[in-house]
């Protein structure tokens, strides 16, 4: 899910994970030396899973995990078993789960349980949809997110409005209104989506000519600050070094065009994201 999904990840991402398993029958027993019972058994393998990829060694640790995109979020299992990772998405899922279900990708696995994950995720993304009350619902969520963690700093490029919240809400909000008569438009990466979009008649060409740069705009800074940086980036305080270094990725010819630029941006996609969310 998340930026894993949709092969974004900078040097800073955690993994947004969902894990899934299945097997035949309902009494079913792992072959190891203990025998457990299948749930027991795949919740065991999540959280040495987990553990491996987080623990914290002499040279830091590979990842940090968030499973709270799973069903239920932090009050479900670690690992779901199929049939109830299909119930839940197709029964239960708030209008936010389906928007964040835009970003998976079935990452590794036995085949069949791939092609089945990825058949339910299309099912479930090409439902017919009421726009007006899923675009109520984003804007909701919208709201909140602004609330607890608005900010007017142009450069903390995801929580700033016209950043990459607003943008990527575009792209889920016009995935799930359209996929029942496009599902070709659907596609985890940002970037790919909104291009699909455009091309499926979705979005109009005039929209995709600010969004698709927007996003390499955006994707590009987040790269470039996540490697040098461990810390928000400050403009006034940042080196010299950084800013050239920040041009020159998102070829501009100094720091200054740059922040103009992205000032444009920003109030471009915060636009963009009024007008078509509705």
């Amino acid at each position: 899910m998340g930026k894993l999904g949709g092969r974004e990840m900078t040097a800073a991402s955690d993994l947004d994970l969902i894990i899934v398993y299945d097997y035949a029958g309902e009494g079913a027993q792992s072959d190891g030396a203990k025998s457990l019972p299948g749930p027991q058994y795949y919740a065991r393998f999540t959280q040495r899973l987990i553990a491996a990829l987080s623990a914290a060694t002499v040279e830091g640790s590979l990842y940090q995990v968030d499973m709270r995109l799973r069903p239920s979020g932090n009050q479900g299992p670690v690992a779901t078993k199929l049939s109830s990772f299909i119930d839940y998405q197709k029964g239960s899922a708030w209008t936010w789960e389906h928007l964040a279900l835009t970003r998976a990708r079935a990452l590794t696995g036995p085949a069949s349980l791939r092609r089945k994950i990825n058949a339910t995720i299309g099912e479930v993304l090409a439902r017919p949809r009421d726009r007006a009350a899923v675009a109520a619902d984003l804007r909701t969520m919208r709201a909140k997110i602004a609330d607890e963690k608005g900010v007017q700093d142009i450069w903390d490029l995801k929580q700033v409005r016209g950043g990459l919240i607003d943008l990527e809400f575009i792209a889920q909000f016009l995935q799930i209104v359209s996929a029942a008569e496009h599902p070709e438009v659907l596609d985890p990466n940002t970037e790919m989506t909104i291009t699909k979009l455009s091309a499926a008649g979705v979005l109009a060409p005039g929209d995709a000519e600010i969004l698709v740069p927007a996003a390499r705009l955006y994707h590009t800074l987040t790269q470039v600050l996540r490697l040098c940086l461990d810390k928000p980036f400050t403009a006034a305080d940042a080196p010299r070094a950084l800013k050239d270094l920040l041009a020159r990725a998102s070829e501009m010819p100094d720091f200054p065009t740059l922040e103009a630029m992205l000032k444009d941006t920003l109030a471009a996609v915060h636009e963009a994201f009024e007008r078509i969310v509705a």
